[in-house]
């Protein structure tokens, strides 16, 4: 970890940032609220320009990706039925911004296979964009560790002690987690915290589900995804929650609703447990949620938070 992540993710829980909504938004706790915006809801079926406008209520890319800055892309993209994995269309609009906002380099810190780019129809578009792109092909599950690209890393956390985790992620200046809201079959409900396991090798998640003597002890298995999160805590998480899948989880096929959703904030437990609520959850049903916000990583009383929903 480099002095300037250290810096900024010690300084998290204490600098809490305002993002002003760029237009007055019909506001979940009343109308016309020019207050700051915690979480960003669009509804509707263009999916692309509906994370464009999420991202704006927050502030704006430039909000999150500082001039010359490199971006480390985390996309849920390696699953084959819509509803399991995040739709091309919230990733290519969150790359577009990255370097509209002047970012040096945009990587996307999981293999993303070129299929998944085209199933956007935006994708001949930014043909040119997504090639330049830097993809971290070695690391598509079920990855094994190698000096030349993962490290052991120590982990502050309850459960998780160490890991073995690719170096990107500690290389990236900026983080931004995009994953989709849908059904899990050991942890209920995956979303940005559990995404965040595309960065370690197959042995330390296959160690998520057996480390504790008991295969899948959801306890465990949602301490160690919380404990995971320590490590670095997104700066933006955009989560796709249109066409969602809501039993069989993670890789269907299985039922599938659609919230018809595009859901952004800063706060990683409190967007989660935002979308939780969208697949009918109460809150505190899902652990992995309960335990990241008793850590601090996050708030899960999204409910205190200000959503603005258009």
């Amino acid at each position: 970890m480099n002095r300037r992540m250290f810096l900024r993710n010690s300084g998290i829980a204490g600098a809490g940032a305002l993002f002003l909504s760029h237009f007055t938004p019909k506001n979940l706790f009343g109308i016309g609220s020019k207050s700051k915006t915690d979480i960003a809801v669009i509804n509707g079926k263009n999916y692309f320009k509906n994370t464009l406008k999420a991202v704006k209520m927050l502030g704006g890319m430039n909000t999150f990706v500082p001039d010359s800055t490199k971006v480390g892309l985390l996309i849920n993209s390696d699953f084959e039925i819509p509803g399991t994995y995040t739709h091309p269309d919230v990733a290519i609009a969150v790359a577009k911004m990255c370097f509209d906002a002047g970012a040096s380099e945009v990587i996307t810190l999981q293999n993303v296979k070129p299929e998944y780019w085209q199933r956007s129809s935006h994708a001949e578009k930014y043909t040119e964009m997504i090639d330049s792109l830097g993809n971290i092909a070695y690391n598509q599950f079920p990855c094994e560790f190698d000096e030349a690209h993962f490290i052991k890393a120590e982990v502050p956390g309850i459960s998780l002690k160490s890991g073995e985790v690719i170096k990107a992620f500690f290389d990236v200046d900026v983080l931004i987690n995009l994953p989709i809201a849908k059904h899990h079959a050991s942890t209920l409900y995956t979303g940005a915290l559990k995404n965040t396991m595309g960065v370690c090798t197959r042995k330390t998640n296959v160690g998520f589900h057996l480390d504790s003597g008991v295969r899948n002890d959801p306890v465990y298995l949602a301490q160690c995804i919380a404990d995971l999160n320590l490590l670095r805590i997104a700066d933006l998480t955009v989560v796709d929650a249109t066409e969602v899948l809501v039993s069989n989880g993670p890789s269907g096929p299985g039922d599938i609703e659609k919230p018809m959703k595009i859901v952004a904030g800063k706060d990683i437990v409190a967007v989660d447990a935002y979308c939780t609520s969208l697949l009918g959850f109460e809150n505190g049903d899902v652990l992995t949620i309960k335990k990241a916000h008793e850590m601090g990583i996050g708030n899960m009383n999204y409910r205190e938070l200000q959503i603005s929903e258009v």
